[in-house]
C-alpha cells in the first residue's frame, strides 16, 4: 500500500477551471492563506477537487497584483484535512443497571476519529481503527507477514496487485503500521497539483464568482487561514451548526458537512461554519524537518533499482508528483505496455520487469533534482509558513453556482473566542430500570449543550430498518442554530438564534418522569421554523445589500 500511494496517479493539469471549451465540473476547493503583516503580502496556496471526464483542465485565478508562484504540496493539504477535522464522539452510559452491561448488545464508546467496533485480529492481520476522511474509506492496519497483510487487503476488496508484496515487506518488518485508503463508492473525485501564490496586500479573498462558469451543486469550500488570531468572514455570514443534524451514531460519515450544507443555506447561501481555531503547533514538525530527505543520496543511486528503494527509505509515500516524474524519467516503455504491463505494476515493483527498465537511459541526479524542486521545497516552504503564524483557522462553507454572486472575504479578529475545538460529544443514555436489557430499553441522546432527546431501544430500530440519526433528524427545525455577523472587531452581530426554541423543543418531547412522551415524536414546529428561516433571511439579504 505504501508503494502504491507512492505512485498514485493524479490527474492533468493545464491552468484554469475549464480547458478546450470543455467545462469540469469542479467539486471543491481547498485554500491556505497567511498574511505577512510586515511584510504587506498575502500567500495563498490553493487545491482543486473536481469531478469530470476531461483530460485537461484549465486554471484561471485572478489576484490583485502579478504574484511569485511556486508549487505548493499535497501532503500540506492533507494533513491539515486530517489534523483538523472535527471529531464526535458519543459516550454509551448506562442511567441504570443494563442486565449484562450495555457492552453485552454489542456497544463500544464511539470516538469519531475511529471505528465503533473494538480492534481485532484476523488471520495475522490487527484491524487498529477505521475512519472516513473525507472522500475517503480508510484502515489503519498492523500485520504479521506483507503476505498476510496483502490478502487481507484484497478479501477486503482493495484493488492491489500481488507484486507489492515484496515492498510492503520491510516496512512489516519494522513494525509498522499502515493506513489503507480507498474511494467511498458514491464519490467522485479528482486532484489537481496545489500552487502558491505571494502577492503584496493583507486582504483575503476567494474569486469564487470566476468559480461558477464550471462548478457543481453545493461545491464544498475548505477555507485554512493562518495569522496572529481567530479569522472570520467578512462578506458572508457565519454559523453555528445544530449538533442534533450530526450523525452520532455512524462511526465513518458524521454528515458533518451535509449540515454546513443546508445551514448555510439557511443564512441565505453564504455563510461558514468554523470547524476548527486554534494553535497552528498541531502542525508542528509534520511536513519538514531539517535532514529529514537526503538529495544528494538520492542523486547517487547506481540505478533505478536502487533509487527507488532510497526513495521507500527517505519516506516519500503519498506524492502524487512522483508518478509524472517516473513517466519522465523512467518512461513506461512501449514494449512492457504492448505485454499488458501496467504503470503501478511497473513502478512498484522495477525488479520483476528488469529486462525492460535496464535499456533505459537513467539519470539519477536529475530525477533527484527535481523531486527536490518539486516536493521537499514546497514542504519546507510549508512547514516554515506554520512556524512563523501561530494561529491556525479552519473554515467550511458549500456554495452552489447559482449563489457565487459574492466572493467571501475574510479578517481577523482578536476580540472573539479564540479556540473552537475540534472535539464534540454526546452522551447515548440507556434507561435500562432495574436491570432491564440494553437492546430492548429505550434510550436518550444528551446533547453537550444539555439539550435531550428521546429514542426507542436500538430493537425499535432493528425491527423497522431505519437509523437513530434519521429518525433523530425529525426534530431539527433548523440547522443552524446561530447566524451572525463577524466583522475584525467586537462581538459578531447576533442576527438569528434559535438556542432557546431549540432548548425547548427538546424539553417537550420529555414528560414530567424524563420519559418519552410520545412514540415515534417530532419537534412538531416546522412551521414555526419555517417562518423565523425566512424573517433571517430578509436579514441576511439586508445586509448584503
Amino acid at each position: 500500500m505504501i508503494a502504491l500511494a507512492l505512485l498514485a496517479p493524479s490527474a492533468a493539469a493545464c491552468g484554469g477551471f475549464f480547458c478546450n471549451n470543455v467545462p469540469v465540473d469542479q467539486a471543491g476547493e481547498d485554500i491556505v492563506f497567511s498574511v505577512d503583516a510586515d511584510k504587506q503580502e498575502v500567500t495563498v496556496h490553493v487545491q482543486i477537487a473536481y469531478e469530470g471526464d476531461a483530460e485537461d483542465f484549465a486554471w484561471i485565478v485572478p489576484v490583485p497584483e502579478a504574484p511569485e508562484l511556486v508549487l505548493s504540496s499535497d501532503r500540506m493539504f492533507r494533513e491539515l484535512s486530517w489534523r483538523t477535522a472535527p471529531q464526535f464522539q458519543l459516550e454509551h452510559r448506562e442511567r441504570d443497571q443494563c442486565e449484562g452491561g450495555i457492552n453485552s448488545g454489542g456497544y463500544a464508546e464511539v470516538d469519531g476519529a475511529a471505528s465503533s467496533s473494538t480492534p481485532s485480529a484476523e488471520d495475522g492481520v490487527e484491524v487498529v481503527a477505521e475512519q472516513r476522511v473525507g472522500p475517503y474509506e480508510t484502515v489503519v492496519l498492523l500485520a504479521d507477514t506483507s503476505a498476510e497483510l496483502l490478502t487481507w487487503l484484497q478479501n477486503n476488496d482493495y484493488i492491489l496487485p500481488d507484486a507489492l508484496d515484496p515492498v510492503l515487506a520491510p516496512y512489516v518488518a519494522q513494525g509498522s503500521h499502515f493506513v489503507a485508503l480507498r474511494l467511498a463508492k458514491t464519490d467522485s473525485v479528482g486532484q489537481l497539483p496545489p500552487l502558491a501564490m505571494t502577492y503584496p496586500g493583507t486582504a483575503l479573498s476567494i474569486p469564487i464568482q470566476l468559480t461558477s462558469i464550471a462548478a457543481a451543486d453545493d461545491m464544498r469550500l475548505g477555507v485554512y487561514i493562518l495569522g496572529e488570531s481567530r479569522a472570520v468572514p467578512e462578506s458572508y455570514l457565519h454559523v453555528q451548526v445544530n449538533e442534533l443534524a450530526v450523525d452520532w451514531f455512524s462511526w465513518w460519515d458524521p454528515k458533518w458537512e451535509q449540515a454546513i450544507t443546508i445551514a448555510a443555506n439557511e443564512a441565505g447561501g453564504h455563510a461558514f461554519a468554523t470547524d476548527f481555531s486554534g494553535s497552528s503547533g498541531l502542525m508542528d514538525k509534520v511536513l519538514y524537518r531539517p535532514g529529514q530527505y537526503d538529495i544528494p543520496r538520492l542523486a547517487a543511486a547506481a540505478d533505478p533499482y536502487a533509487f527507488f528503494d532510497e526513495l521507500l527509505t527517505q519516506g516519500f509515500v503519498g506524492e502524487p508528483a512522483l508518478l509524472a516524474l517516473f513517466r519522465t524519467f523512467l518512461p513506461l516503455p512501449a514494449e512492457a505496455v504492448a505485454a499488458g504491463i501496467d504503470e503501478q505494476s511497473f513502478y512498484n515493483n522495477l525488479s520483476a520487469f528488469s529486462k525492460y527498465v535496464d535499456p533505459i537511459p537513467f539519470d539519477a541526479a536529475a530525477f533527484a533534482a527535481a523531486i527536490d524542486e518539486q516536493i521537499v521545497a514546497p514542504l519546507r516552504l510549508a512547514q516554515t509558513t506554520f512556524y512563523r503564524y501561530p494561529h491556525l483557522t479552519r473554515l467550511t462553507s458549500s456554495v452552489s453556482p447559482e449563489e457565487m454572486t459574492v466572493d467571501p472575504t475574510f479578517v481577523f479578529n482578536a476580540d472573539m473566542a479564540q479556540d473552537v475545538p475540534l472535539q464534540h460529544n454526546a452522551v447515548l443514555e440507556y434507561l435500562c430500570g432495574a436491570g432491564g436489557d440494553a437492546n430492548t430499553s429505550e434510550r436518550r441522546l444528551v446533547l453537550s449543550d444539555g439539550r435531550a432527546y428521546p429514542l426507542p431501544s436500538q430493537q425499535w430500530f432493528w425491527d423497522r430498518g431505519i437509523t437513530e440519526h434519521e429518525y433523530l433528524l425529525d426534530n431539527v427545525t433548523t440547522y443552524a442554530l446561530v447566524i451572525e455577523a463577524t466583522s475584525d472587531s467586537g462581538e459578531p452581530e447576533l442576527l438569528f438564534d434559535y438556542r432557546d426554541e431549540a432548548a425547548a423543543e427538546a424539553e417537550a418531547l420529555f414528560d414530567e418522569l424524563g420519559q418519552r412522551a410520545c412514540a415515534g415524536c417530532s419537534s412538531g414546529t416546522a412551521s414555526g421554523g419555517a417562518v423565523a428561516l425566512l424573517m433571517l433571511l430578509g436579514l441576511a439579504r439586508r445586509r448584503r445589500s
